[in-house]
């Protein structure tokens, strides 16, 4: 299914589920909008369940976009900061009908896969908050920080509700304004003497579910690195042409895998175009896969999505 078309089926089912409800919507309603079989939905889609989760997959990632969207050289970090909070409340109005059949549903409870994806979901969300508050407070806040990221989630889903509830009737900017005055006021009020209540500790299944996460990517990236790279070796290749495609896939998995910093745009990008302009048939399904494997682990890394793709 060409992507494109995969999004219009999402779009329309999740219009179907936001109107009727997930458990008034059968299966026939969904392939009477599509336009297609029963068959046809089942060649995509193996359940209901297992599309509900492409809709909450693909709504969530264009949310968190929002995140990211703002220009690294958009002022000071505190001033990006404040863009990126008002740039998810502006994103509201784009999503009101996912956002509704949320509220409205049960979801967590319509499948293990999918209750499994939202924590994930808000433990990278609760990770990146705490990233963000040290790069914009530093140290004043590193103590106090899940604390802060805590009051700062709260905060910003209550708002969220108000912009649902009352459309057009709050300014995205205005809100996100307000909301890290209010940071500066909580994180200038601690004093040394007062503990923070939340440690590493108590927070620890938040941060190991984001590494776990991020560790079981990285170990398929580098296991279709490696099948690749021996399948190159198997191809009626000039030597020098194999050489330079595995040692290609040496750099990038490198690049990928290095702990110090983010991936760089320019080096993923160029070695993925330079093994595609290779124009081999037998690598065209393996390149296609890494990409997307890529693209999921990119999504998965706050590092990498806080840098944007690091330019050169």
């Amino acid at each position: 299914m060409a992507d494109e078309r995969k999004v219009q089926f999402i779009e329309t089912a999740m219009k179907l589920f936001a109107e009727k409800g997930y458990y008034s919507t059968s299966i026939q309603d969904i392939v009477d909008a599509w336009g297609i079989s029963k068959g046809a939905f089942y060649h995509h889609f193996s359940s209901k369940e297992d599309l509900m989760l492409a809709i909450i997959q693909h709504h969530f990632e264009k949310m968190m976009e929002s995140f990211t969207v703002i220009p690294q050289d958009s002022g000071s970090e505190k001033e990006r900061f404040i863009q990126q909070i008002a740039a998810h409340f502006a994103n509201m109005h784009e999503h009101k009908e996912f956002l509704q059949m949320m509220m409205t549903e049960q979801i967590p409870k319509i499948s293990s896969d999918i209750h499994l994806y939202l924590l994930k979901q808000r433990a990278y969300i609760f990770s990146w908050y705490c990233d963000r508050l040290i790069e914009v407070y530093g140290t004043e806040v590193e103590r106090y920080v899940f604390d802060v990221a805590t009051m700062l989630n709260g905060m910003i889903r209550q708002y969220m509700f108000c912009f649902f509830l009352r459309p057009g009737k709050l300014h995205a900017e205005e809100v996100a304004r307000f909301l890290v005055r209010r940071l500066d006021a909580i994180i200038a009020s601690f004093s040394h003497e007062e503990a923070p209540i939340l440690d590493k500790e108590m927070v620890e299944p938040l941060i190991e579910m984001e590494e776990k996460e991020r560790c079981v990517l990285q170990e398929k990236i580098s296991a279709r690195i490696a099948h690749m790279q021996k399948k190159i070796l198997s191809l009626s290749l000039d030597k020098k042409i194999q050489h330079e495609l595995h040692a290609a896939l040496d750099t990038l998995e490198a690049e990928l895998m290095n702990e110090e910093s983010a991936p760089r745009e320019y080096v993923v990008q160029g070695i993925l175009l330079y093994i595609e302009n290779r124009h081999l048939p037998l690598l065209a399904d393996d390149l296609a896969a890494l990409r997307k494997d890529i693209e999921q682990y990119r999504k998965t890394n706050n590092r990498w999505e806080r840098s944007k793709w690091k330019k050169h």
